[in-house]
């Protein structure tokens, strides 16, 4: 058996503790840029974008409060919509979004499903909403979570939208 010179052996020692260095760096940098909290969302509003007998699509406009301190940036993200405890509808976010740090952004998503078995609610006050989904981080497409619940409002058949206070 052979064994390797001294100096040989002491230079693949650095060359070793060098990449670990600059592993532990490029870690920590990666971690830096994770979000350390929850962005916080909330329900806006939601409006009616198309209507056909088998499926309804609503836009929901969300406001994105992001608490950290850098920007959170997201690739894309989902969301659905739950109504007195039952999901309704599931929608996509396709676009890129940029949470300033201690900022907030209005996203909207829109969720396709059907919602004539809401019709006998119409007019009746507030029904129990929850908006479940989450955002996938840029560059690590990572998937946060996030969560908003509240009443919703909704109209008399007159076409305006609906609000959630």
């Amino acid at each position: 058996m052979s064994t390797l010179p001294r100096s040989l052996k002491k230079a693949m020692g650095r060359l070793l503790a060098r990449f670990g260095l600059v592993g532990a760096v490029l870690l920590l940098a990666a971690c830096s840029m994770l979000p350390g909290h929850a962005p916080k969302v909330q329900l806006v509003n939601v409006a009616p974008q198309s209507v056909g007998l088998l499926s309804q699509t609503l836009l929901l406009t969300l406001q994105v409060s992001n608490p950290n301190d850098s920007t959170l940036r997201a690739k894309a993200g989902e969301a659905r919509l739950w109504v007195r405890g039952r999901e309704i509808a599931y929608g996509l976010l396709a676009q890129p979004i940029a949470v300033p740090a201690y900022g907030s952004t209005r996203i909207q998503i829109p969720v396709t499903g059907n919602f004539l078995q809401l019709l006998g609610d119409l007019g009746r006050g507030g029904l129990p909403y929850e908006v479940k989904g989450y955002l996938v981080t840029d560059p690590f497409a990572l998937r946060v979570p996030f969560q908003a619940q509240g009443n919703l409002h909704l109209p008399a058949l007159t076409g305006e939208s609906a609000s959630a206070p």
